[in-house]
């Protein structure tokens, strides 16, 4: 190929804050009925305060951090099923994922968000694996030698004497364009001009290498986000991680919620707290919360409560800019909180990953012209080759719910970045959605605390509810 031509397209193309969430615990809630579990599985959960305390012990690796801390609560949340003889009916997963800005960046936020997706979809591809598994290996070994030279052909040297004719008009116009580029690459036109013809033969090769690809596939309804982890550590990247809790109990009770229009009977031995109180003594945590939760209000009743969220990426000291942005970020973060619902009701995924590792050594002998004879090269190299690929697709679908309603909207600023965290809290209960068929059907509601739905009194969301007893 005519050098110039080459140069000139190449030449164109080329121009530590921490959270541990868990359901913050006001002193004022009371307390869900008592379990036997081992103390370490139900650690209180850190809130706003402990974040700036844990900035003072200082972390040197975040993603090392939380990856520690989710497994070490799995390992201990299992512990606690073990004792009680469940530990082949409740199954547990963790994933980390690292937020991919400074936390200086205007979007940080919604990277922050994308970080917690992430690490949920990162859970939930380890629970499929286990579910459903196909693997396929192959390995590939290649010697070779050869003791013949590479040598110029008539045909070659002909070809490129051609090639020079043929394109030197093409690239005429470009020579002084080119040679000023090639100066200031430190390359001398005259002697890159003057580059001689050469070739390339490998004379010997000895390779190995494995492949290995696995498929998943598994419907995973159910799974919810018990526990979360965020640390920024000293050098100013932030790191998150979820624990993912799943059992056919919980499958079981989230299908009948779905298909039991609201005629569901309340257990008063669980009682909870009421969800207002709740979700406005705590908004500095809300933003710790990931994912859907099953809770009880004050008489019992199951509920859901799930939390979205998003970043207002605007200019702090733009007013209308301001607004504007947390208005479309309440959209996203309500669209968030429907998400959830819908994946924990019904989930289906599929993922494949491959894998290939190997190592190769060859020696390439280089022929090149020299003036009126040739000058032989050869060049030992030894390369380890390593290729990974990894992809999953999860979908959901739910139709007709009824009750969903939203329970909060909320801002608040971020204690590591100051940047703005916008949310919004999407809850169902039984006798909501009792009372929404009611009015739909144009009739009149029983008496209050029967059939009717009674917002802030009978309603109630604490973490600390979903204990190991509920999976």
């Amino acid at each position: 190929m005519n050098k110039h031509l080459y140069w000139a397209v190449l030449l164109g193309l080329s121009s530590a804050r921490v959270v541990a969430q868990e359901g913050p615990t006001p002193a004022s809630l009371p307390q869900p009925a008592a379990v036997t579990v081992d103390e370490a599985a139900q650690a209180p959960a850190q809130t706003e305060i402990e974040i700036i305390k844990a900035a003072e012990s200082g972390i040197g690796n975040a993603h090392q951090y939380v990856a520690e801390r989710a497994e070490d609560y799995v390992s201990k949340r299992r512990q606690a099923y073990r004792q009680q003889g469940r530990n082949n009916e409740v199954f547990l997963q963790y994933g980390v994922a690292d937020i991919g800005l400074r936390p200086t960046a205007p979007d940080w936020g919604d990277a922050r968000t994308i970080a917690y997706l992430q690490a949920q979809t990162k859970a939930r591809e380890a629970l499929m694996r286990e579910l459903y598994l196909d693997l396929g290996t192959e390995v590939a070994r290649e010697s070779f030698r050869t003791n013949k030279e590479p040598e110029f052909t008539r045909e070659e040297l002909q070809t490129e004497s051609k090639m020079d004719a043929m394109l030197g008009k093409l690239v005429a116009f470009a020579d002084a364009s080119l040679s000023k580029q090639l100066n200031e690459l430190g390359v001398d036109a005259e002697e890159f001009d003057a580059a001689p013809l050469s070739k390339r033969k490998v004379m010997m090769r000895k390779a190995i290498s494995r492949t290995v690809e696995s498929r998943s596939r598994g419907e995973i309804g159910g799974a919810m986000i018990i526990k979360t982890f965020e640390v920024t550590d000293d050098n100013g990247n932030t790191s998150v991680a979820v624990v993912l809790s799943t059992s056919n109990k919980m499958k079981n009770l989230l299908a009948s919620l779905q298909n039991s229009k609201g005629q569901v009977v309340p257990e008063p031995g669980k009682p909870g707290v009421n969800l207002d109180n709740f979700l406005a003594s705590n908004k500095a945590n809300l933003m710790y919360e990931y994912g859907v939760k099953m809770m009880r209000d004050e008489q019992g009743y199951p509920m859901l409560v799930s939390f979205g969220m998003a970043g207002n990426d605007c200019n702090p000291v733009d007013y209308e800019e301001c607004n504007d942005n947390r208005d479309f970020a309440f959209i996203e973060a309500q669209q968030e909180a429907y998400a959830h619902i819908s994946e924990a009701y019904n989930l289906y995924g599929s993922m494949r990953s491959s894998s290939s590792k190997g190592s190769q050594r060859e020696r390439v002998q280089t022929l090149t012209q020299a003036g009126d004879g040739e000058e032989s090269l050869q060049e030992t190299t030894t390369k380890l080759l390593k290729e990974t690929r990894e992809m999953s697709k999860m979908s959901s679908s739910v139709k007709g719910l009824v009750g969903l309603a939203v329970a909060k909207r909320w801002t608040h600023k971020h204690p590591t970045s100051g940047r703005e965290i916008n949310g919004v809290v999407v809850a169902w209960h039984p006798q909501k959605e009792q009372a929404m068929r009611t009015f739909k059907a144009g009739k009149v509601p029983g008496q209050p605390g029967q059939n009717g739905y009674q917002s802030g009194s009978n309603q109630g969301a604490s973490l600390d509810l979903m204990d190991i007893s509920d999976f």
